[in-house]
């Protein structure tokens, strides 16, 4: 999966004159994805600077499962959906430790028992949902989705396409219904927990280096913690729907500047993103 970045650079040079609206004019750096989130870019003007990638983890991996089926390859596809739904049912019990009050040093110690065995992982959600929704949760079905996931991962089993973009709909389905849950029973724990596994900025010699240009950015994704797709969004819609926007994504593009007036006009003050931001 190739991710878009940015050149810090060229936008803390078109900041020096930003009047409200500019286009950068040179490429867009492209890049791999990374485990730890830094990137280091080389625009095409030569400038050297470090960019974060601003999303968690298991955003991006549903993001690598929409590719691989784009791609051709559905197996890929359907490993990176399982995956996706592992680090989610991480997630979503880091957030409801922190919204219950546990403090960080127990959920660390408490983690380092679960983090290698998934049976543990999927009993330590299912409890931590039925904590905060008093409703038990939603699982893949034992009698479906689970052997086919199994099948795929552990005996070399080779999906249809179709069978793949089915089983990322569930994947897709149980998290969104569970972020949406989130949003409305714990938002502040929710956005600390992203901001705490979000990438952390790679360390300078000073911040008062002008000299060292870094940028931090955040991709829309089909599973979108801090801003979920609306109804007209080319992120609406199943896995099927998800394949214009992915191709469209890999097309030459350029990046916009927009002044804080013009962002209001496209969100709410409750919505608005700082989707890019130089230092």
């Amino acid at each position: 999966m190739i991710v878009k970045l940015f050149c810090p650079r060229c936008a803390y040079e078109a900041s020096k004159s930003f009047d409200g609206h500019a286009v950068l004019e040179a490429p867009l750096p492209i890049s791999r994805l990374s485990d730890d989130g830094i990137y280091e870019v080389r625009c095409a003007k030569g400038h050297i600077s470090k960019v974060i990638l601003d999303n968690v983890k298991f955003e991006l991996l549903f993001e690598m499962g929409l590719n691989a089926i784009v791609d051709g390859y559905p197996r890929e596809a359907v490993s990176s959906f399982a995956s996706t739904l592992e680090r989610f049912y991480e997630f979503y019990w880091r957030v409801v430790m922190r919204h219950s009050g546990i403090p960080n040093d127990q959920v660390e110690a408490t983690w380092k028992t679960l983090s290698k065995f998934s049976e543990r992982q999927i009993g330590a959600y299912s409890t931590v949902v039925n904590l905060l929704t008093k409703v038990s949760p939603t699982l893949l079905n034992p009698n479906k989705e689970v052997p086919f996931r199994n099948n795929v991962i552990h005996n070399g089993y080779i999906p249809k396409e179709e069978e793949a973009i089915s089983f990322g709909d569930v994947v897709m389905k149980l998290i969104n219904d569970d972020l949406a849950k989130l949003r409305s029973l714990a938002p502040d724990a929710l956005e600390s927990v992203y901001k705490e596994l979000s990438p952390k900025d790679p360390e300078t010699e000073s911040d008062d280096d002008d000299s060292v240009v870094a940028g931090r950015i955040n991709i829309l994704t089909a599973i979108d913690v801090r801003f979920p797709p609306k109804s007209n969004d080319k992120r609406s819609g199943g896995v099927e729907s998800q394949f214009k926007r992915i191709i469209g994504s890999r097309q030459p593009t350029q990046i916009q500047m927009l002044s804080e007036e013009e962002l209001k006009k496209r969100f709410t003050d409750k919505e608005l993103p700082k989707l890019t931001k130089v230092r």
